[in-house]
């Protein structure tokens, strides 16, 4: 086990006596583990030794618990892998890599509304492992999973490798980070980037923080929420004046490393296409300050979405009790000196209240996945919470609380793994839809005409490499639909409908154009009929 600087060690123990160090004849200091070690358990009440040895030392425990949860984490992520079909955002952006990995890699016609670092990782991704709803899917399940080791790595820097192991086991068996996981959404990879930023200044790393963050905020825009608490994290790590600018200067370095490349392209593209970003705010509609009319509102919505944090109400019960023995077991001491380790807890606490504050009284989108974030921020929390109460525990009752908490944690991670929970990607709305589309493909002639509701940029991304050549058409109204197909007396025309979407008062305004809907097909929930004249 190799021993870990005097500040380190110091920040993690500091209940303890000072490590035993020797000196070479250069003056660099050298810890003795076994000194060390003794020193240490000399502090440690005999009943809660052997829990405590266990971890100290040897790094196998800690490994071996954090593989078993990485192992269990990916296989509740890859119970959705390919059991539901593509939400119409996850479509889109798969289209968006198609389009950058053959046609249009500055996205001069195709234009996005998202910064494209994601986007370029799906594109690559697909030319290596193949453009289907379980490849996209697949990378994001293995970015969350590599979100699991960061949490676990940031609480036990914090505090202890109990803290580590407890936030690990909350992350992995999260509802809501389980939920997006089997997704192409691009919120996955924007957490991951920006869960890394905050260890690397944790660890007082800034240049690989600006890294992280850059990437985090070139992934989507929302990453710029991840600005202020590494900020905040990076300069509790560095208390001094001279040591912030350094660090600060660092850290804009590593930020101009991943987003001036990006910004370049970007540019390139101005003369003919809009910048994701000035496009996103057409899209979204600019930030407006809400009345104050409407934040109830918005508060009972976000608080019915942070419940999938555990999808338990005994588990909050017992968070909260938990939470309230851990702040009164706080000893005052710490509390006036403020150290590292709870100045961590308070900044991550002001941060959750900001972002949740930002999303009450602006105009910003309350979607569920907007609220990803805070999954692993909850998940560090959780391991102070554990480190708090377990610091004393026996060595028999400190496996039982872990034990107990991954018991009761195990059902809403199941559970989100089944798709029960309406968070994460399309839970059978589409189901049907390829089958549908298959039968398209052995029934139609090639150059079919495809009319449709609400369905592009499903059938833009099934459609992509389709050697049939559709000419898929959108259609507002049973009007429009009359009109066009009238101009295509010799193509054959299907519509397909979902079942939540049915065609409604289109039978008249066919008529008057002597056109009949007749059903071909059912699947799933979805019908696809063919428009034929109307015999006399």
């Amino acid at each position: 086990m190799p021993c870990g600087c005097p500040e380190h060690l110091n920040g993690r123990w500091s209940s303890f006596p000072p490590i035993a160090r020797k000196y070479d004849s250069h003056g660099i200091v050298h810890f003795t583990l076994h000194s060390a070690a003794a020193e240490i358990l000399a502090a440690v009440p005999t009943h809660s030794r052997a829990s405590l040895t266990g971890f100290l030392s040897a790094r196998a425990g800690y490994q071996r618990y954090l593989c078993v949860l990485i192992l269990l984490g990916i296989g509740l992520r890859l119970v959705m892998l390919d059991r539901f079909r593509f939400h119409q955002d996850e479509a889109l952006y798969s289209y968006w890599a198609l389009c950058f990995l053959h046609d249009d890699p500055q996205f001069l016609e195709q234009w996005i509304d998202k910064p494209p670092l994601f986007i370029w990782l799906l594109a690559y991704w697909f030319q290596a492992f193949g453009a289907t709803e379980a490849s996209a899917r697949l990378l994001n399940i293995g970015i969350s999973i590599l979100t699991i080791p960061v949490v676990a790595a940031i609480a036990r820097r914090a505090w202890s490798p109990v803290a580590g192991l407890v936030a690990a086991t909350v992350f992995a068996l999260n509802p809501f980070a389980i939920s997006y996981s089997p997704t192409g959404f691009t919120d996955p990879l924007m957490v991951l980037a920006g869960v890394c930023s905050l260890f690397a200044a944790q660890s007082s790393r800034p240049l690989l923080a600006g890294l992280c963050l850059g990437a985090a905020v070139m992934t989507k825009q929302q990453g710029v929420f991840f600005v202020p608490l590494t900020l905040a994290v990076l300069i509790a790590g560095n208390p001094k004046a001279k040591a912030i600018a350094t660090a600060g200067l660092r850290l804009a370095g590593g930020v101009a490393l991943a987003v001036l490349p990006i910004l370049y392209w970007d540019s390139l593209r101005w003369a003919v296409a809009p910048s994701p970003w000035d496009l996103g705010v057409r899209n979204y509609s600019a930030i407006e300050l809400l009345s104050m009319e409407e934040w109830p509102g918005r508060m009972v919505h976000i608080a019915d979405l942070l419940w999938y944090l555990t999808a338990s109400n005994i588990v909050w019960i017992v968070l909260t009790a938990a939470t309230a023995l851990a702040v009164a077991n706080v000893p005052r001491k710490e509390l006036a000196l403020l150290n590292r380790s709870s100045v961590l807890v308070v900044l991550l606490c002001g941060w959750t209240g900001l972002f949740l504050g930002i999303h009450t009284v602006f105009s910003l989108p309350v979607w569920d996945r907007y609220f990803l974030p805070i999954a692993p921020v909850f998940a560090v929390l959780c391991g102070w919470l554990g480190a708090r109460i377990l610091a004393s525990a026996s060595s028999l009752w400190g496996p039982t609380v872990v034990g107990l908490w991954l018991v009761l944690l195990l059902p809403g991670g199941v559970q989100a793994a089944r798709g029960e929970f309406p968070i994460g990607g399309d839970h059978g709305a589409y189901d049907g839809l390829r089958e549908a589309t298959a039968w398209l493909d052995n029934n139609s002639p090639p150059g079919a005409v495809l009319y449709h509701q609400g369905l592009s940029w499903h059938f833009q991304f099934y459609f992509y490499e389709n050697p049939r050549d559709y000419t898929v058409r959108w259609v507002a109204s049973p009007v429009a639909l009359a009109d066009d197909a009238a101009k295509r007396p010799r193509s054959a025309r299907f519509v397909i409908a979902p079942g939540w979407q049915p065609l409604r008062n289109f039978d008249p305004q066919l008529a008057v154009r002597e056109l009949k809907l007749v059903q071909r097909a059912k699947e799933g929930n979805f019908t696809v009929y063919e428009l034929m004249p109307r015999r006399r």
